[in-house]
């Protein structure tokens, strides 16, 4: 049922009812004299009070309502107080005036589906406060009013508004955040263009359609609340018809059962208030069927009231408890009009088109799918703020029409939806995801994980998360994702260095989309795969398939964030797919070590970041594409263990190498003579890599051509001013001469010969190859002044195979005097190691003494001798103090006539030795010659903690009885049948964990009770471990983690 009235209201001027007691005329009054005594008792109401804890409904005590005031009390404040007075009360009212904005703004919101931040309790406390608002206004206007009368009545009254306004923005303040974004747009100017981008979006009465529809579904929710009890409409021209508002609210059928009658009433400023409720109230009872004479409240009606003039005071018009008034007026505040419980503007529900406009800041030329966009998030205000985005800048149509289809599609997402609002942003956030890289979906994982619900967080620490945990390599890459975050809306930013995300978008992220991310890092290293990962796995930041079984790779696997990427020793594999690198952009570490390709696909060139390029043991790869000079960015290429034929010339182009590795293993074979190459590295190939710090090439001993290359090229290294190391093979000495300027030399000299067998243990050839520089001498026959130059400038000497040399002082032990390894191998001329009683250079003179004034190898720290058949002496001649005085390691192997090796001089000089090993020696009877009894209560050896006496037939005392080795950790004796009795001198140490030998000459010692006490003997047969004779020695030495 509903009347439309045309009434004719007279404008009133607001006069409230104030008590007698208040009139001005009481401020003159006899008594106002006797009570100005009492001003120093008044108090000073303070600007602030702190938000007090609410836990109900806000409630305005009777006490102070100015109309239940029957007498003026006794006190009256000083009249210099009342400017101050007045300001504070004016501060309050702004106060609350911005409450009640803030209020209209969360109803606002809340209209549109989305989530609030706080929690729903305190939106269902705050609903019931906000009718307590205008209660407030009324005694704030009242206050004002009378604040020419200084009552310190009015001061307490003025504290209680005070704590009510607290109250209010103590409620409001929880969702602060969630309103600061939507705010904004809501006060952009009419200069900011806004309406001028609306009108090209859309037309007019698209827009009036959207208005509409959007207040009447706010209008209804208040309506349906029960909360409130009146809402007032402010109406713009060219914005929305309020007929058209109203008519369309009073057709929903929820909102006529609701009612038992609806009425319409424009307001004309021609008759009072009065007969305005009382003309409306006949017209119910009209409408109802009913007497006048029964009570008005008992019928709920709906009263559509417009009125049509913003001058119009309807301040007095009382609202009975069952009606609800819906206010229509001109104009930008409906609250001077009449006290409504909610503002709704018209223009404010152009808000999903402001945010849109305001986020993405350019869509002129996408203006249909804008629209469509807009409308597909069906009001999603936090929505549409991600969607435009995403699409701020973009200027390619494609990138929208994929936006709009993701919106629109009937496709099925990630799990049921349980809403239209989390189906919408479900789809946004797909879009926004599926647009970011790996690395920043693990750093949104990252800050979703960290980040609790409404709470803030650090960017510093963020950024210190994601490098901690391997997602970003440096902090300036930290501060880009963190820009990329907040212009996408994914974070915000909150105070100074503090960032949140919004719940919502959190739980969505949580719920959707983080749990079906795949790792940053995929560890599958020797799990014995023999298929490669599914291709969704390969968008990783590391990748690590070494050490398997596969053979085949994908095809064109999308790997835009890959950094590392390990596939060595995967043995099977033969052949990398064309495409294979193609989608690589980021890749710089790359290593294809130990497999069995024989080529690389010429999209290789597509790895442009590739800094670090591993290929070795590739036997079977034979050339390098001319696409490998695209590598720019390449700084490390190993190819050692390769049988790479030649260089191509575009390496030249990779100016940023720094360290090049290459073994040329295949140049002889018959593929390499069927090319007809003739250089293997191109004439002026090397002086172009000015960036080059480290330079390895090897080749086949047995390559006779080799010599003739290294001559051609070997000038070129004096070009490159910043090498440092260089390992090289140079068939003949004289070629030294020109790498002397090299700081670390890695060099192999003479004409070095392949061997099928070697007696040099594996392990001792890997650490000759480890020291900074070493030189190598392999068969010669001579001394080179060219040898004993570069032996000044290394730390590691390898003589192997020399056919003359009876000692080694003949290189020159001033030429040795930082020398650090030394490693004697198959100098089957070598009688001694070092003879003192020679003259030796000093300079420009000899010494006169013929003594070595400055100790010899006073630097050395190991010294290998293996097979040296005429060896029968480390040392001769007279020693001096400090003479191998670091000495750390002495292995002595296969020397079939040595009978000396430490006299008790040479042996109080190694206070340093810490390991002995002594192998198939047989003539020695003792590791120590005697020369007088003047030693005999000296304790030598003191760091020695481990040694090994193997195969020494004739062995029959360890060190003569003398006092060695207290620190003693590990004996092994083996096959020496002649050592029967073991002295206590020579097994004092109490650190002594392990004696390994054969358990028949263990049964077979001897133990003289004049020197071994039981006690003594017990603790030896503790630490003693049997070595079988039936079982590989070597193999029982390395299970104890012994090397000979």
């Amino acid at each position: 049922m509903d009347s439309n009235l045309n009434l004719s209201l007279g404008l009133m001027e607001y006069s409230p009812e104030y008590s007698p007691d208040y009139r001005d005329d009481m401020l003159e009054s006899p008594e106002r004299e006797k009570l100005l005594s009492h001003e120093k008792e008044h108090k000073v109401i303070s600007e602030t009070s702190l938000h007090s804890c609410v836990t109900g409904p806000i409630e305005i005590s009777n006490s102070f309502d100015f109309d239940s005031v029957g007498e003026i009390p006794d006190r009256i404040a000083p009249r210099y107080e009342l400017p101050e007075m007045k300001h504070k009360a004016e501060l309050l009212r702004k106060r609350v005036m911005d409450c009640r904005h803030r209020k209209d703004l969360l109803h606002l919101l809340l209209s549109y589906p989305m989530k609030p931040e706080a929690d729903q309790p305190d939106f269902l406390l705050l609903s019931k406060n906000f009718t307590s608002i205008n209660q407030v206004c009324e005694r704030l206007d009242k206050i004002v009013e009378l604040s020419m009368t200084p009552s310190t009545y009015l001061h307490e009254r003025l504290e209680s508004v005070a704590k009510d306004v607290d109250d209010f923005e103590y409620c409001l303040d929880k969702y602060s955040f969630h309103m600061n974004l939507y705010h904004a747009s809501l006060r952009l100017l009419s200069t900011s263009g806004l309406k001028e981008a609306l009108a090209s979006v859309c037309k007019a009465e698209e827009r009036r359609r959207w208005i509409i529809d959007s207040a009447v579904r706010q209008i209804a929710c208040c309506i349906k609340g029960g909360k409130l009890s009146a809402i007032g409409i402010s109406c713009y021209a060219g914005i929305a018809n309020a007929g058209i508002l109203t008519k369309a609210l009073e057709d929903l059928p929820e909102i006529k059962s609701m009612f038992g009658a609806i009425i319409r009433a424009t307001v004309l400023p021609c008759h009072n208030v009065r007969e305005v409720q009382t003309s409306i109230a006949q017209e119910i009872h009209r409408l109802v069927g009913t007497d006048l004479s029964l009570p008005f409240k008992r019928y709920k009606f709906l009263l559509f009231l417009h009125s049509s003039n913003e001058k119009i005071d309807l301040r007095d018009f009382k609202i009975p408890e069952d009606g609800f008034v819906v206010l229509t007026a001109p104009g930008s505040n409906v609250y001077q009009t009449m006290p409504v419980d909610l503002e709704i503007k018209m223009e404010d529900h152009l808000l999903p088109w402001k945010l849109f406009w305001v986020n993405v800041q350019y869509f002129d030329s996408f203006r249909e799918i804008a629209l469509q966009l807009i409308e597909a998030c069906h009001g999603h205000l936090l929505a549409i703020v991600l969607l435009a985005r995403a699409l701020k800048s973009v200027t390619d149509l494609v990138v929208w029409n994929l936006a709009l289809e993701e919106l629109t599609s009937s496709s099925e997402l990630p799990s049921p939806m349980e809403d239209t609002s989390e189906n919408v942003m479900v789809r946004v956030l797909k879009f926004v995801w599926e647009h970011k890289s790996t690395v920043i979906r693990h750093c949104i994982r990252n800050c979703a994980s960290v980040m609790t619900k409404g709470g803030k967080h650090s960017m510093s620490s963020l950024v210190s998360s994601w490098i901690r945990n391997d997602l970003i390599e440096t902090e300036e890459e930290g501060e880009h994702v963190l820009r990329d975050l907040m212009d996408s809306f994914l974070l915000e930013e909150v105070g100074y260095n503090y960032t949140r995300m919004r719940g919502e978008t959190r739980d969505i992220l949580f719920k959707h989309f983080i749990p079906h991310l795949y790792p940053l890092h995929v560890w599958k290293e020797g799990l014995g795969l023999s298929e490669a990962p599914e291709v969704a796995e390969w968008d990783a930041k590391v990748i690590k398939l070494n050490n398997n079984e596969l053979s085949e790779l994908p095809e064109r696997p999308n790997c835009a964030v890959l950094v590392k990427l390990f596939l060595q020793n995967n043995n099977d594999l033969m052949e990398i797919p064309q495409l294979f690198f193609d989608c690589m952009p980021k890749l710089q570490f790359l290593d294809l070590s130990y497999t069995s390709i024989k080529s690389l696909p010429p999209y290789i060139s597509r790895l442009v970041s590739l800094q670090e390029f591993l290929l070795r043991g590739c036997e079977l790869l034979m050339e390098l594409p001319p696409e490998i000079g695209e590598l720019s960015n390449l700084q490390v290429f190993d190819l050692e263990g390769t049988e790479i034929i030649n260089l191509p010339c575009e390496i030249g182009k990779l100016t940023k190498l720094e360290c090049l590795k290459v073994s040329f293993y295949g140049y002889g074979n018959s593929f390499g003579k069927s090319k007809r190459i003739k250089k293997r590295i191109p004439m002026g190939f090397l002086t172009r890599l000015e960036s080059l710090k480290e330079l390895s090439i090897d080749v086949d001993p047995d390559d006779k051509e080799w010599l003739a290359d290294v001559a051609d090229f070997i000038l070129e290294l004096q070009e490159l001013r910043g090498l440092v190391t260089l390992k090289l093979y140079l068939p003949e000495t004289v070629l030294l001469e020109a790498i002397k300027y090299v700081p670390n030399c890695k060099i192999t000299a003479g004409l070095h010969k392949q061997r099928v067998i070697s007696c040099l243990p594996h392990a001792v050839q890997e650490e000759f190859e480890k020291q900074k520089n070493y030189l190598k001498y392999a068969n010669g026959k001579y001394v080179p002044t060219e040898i004993q130059n570069t032996l000044k400038r290394t730390g590691a000497f390898f003589l192997d195979r020399h056919w003359t040399v009876k000692k080694l002082s003949e290189f020159g032990t001033e030429n040795m005097i930082d020398l650090k390894f030394c490693l004697l191998v198959e100098c089957n001329e070598l009688q001694t190691i070092i003879d003192g009683r020679e003259p030796c250079e000093d300079g420009e003179h000899y010494c006169d003494s013929g003594v070595v004034e400055r100790p010899v190898l006073e630097s050395l720290e190991y010294l290998g001798v293996y097979r040296m058949m005429n060896l029968r002496s480390i040392w001769q001649g007279p020693i001096q103090k400090g003479v191998l005085a670091k000495l750390k390691s002495l292995a002595l192997h296969i020397c079939p006539n040595l009978t000396t090796i430490f006299t008790t001089s040479l042996l109080a000089n190694l206070m340093n030795l810490e390991e002995l090993t002594i192998e198939d020696c047989p003539k020695i009877n003792s590791l120590v010659t005697r020369q007088s009894s003047s030693f005999e209560s000296s304790l030598f050896l003191p760091r020695l903690k481990k040694i090994l006496l193997l195969d020494l037939p004739e062995l029959g005392s360890i060190a003569s009885g003398l006092f060695i080795a207290p620190m003693l950790e590990k004996i092994i004796i083996y096959d020496c049948p002649m050592l029967v009795t073991l002295s206590p001198t020579e097994f004092s140490s109490s650190n002594l964990k392990m004696i390994k030998g054969e358990i028949e000459w263990w049964e077979a010692l001897t133990w003289p009770e004049s020197k071994w006490s039981s006690e003594r003997k017990d603790l030896m047969a503790s630490v003693f471990v049997e070595l079988k004779r039936d079982a590989s020695l070597m193999d029982q030495l390395a299970d104890n983690g012994i090397s000979p």
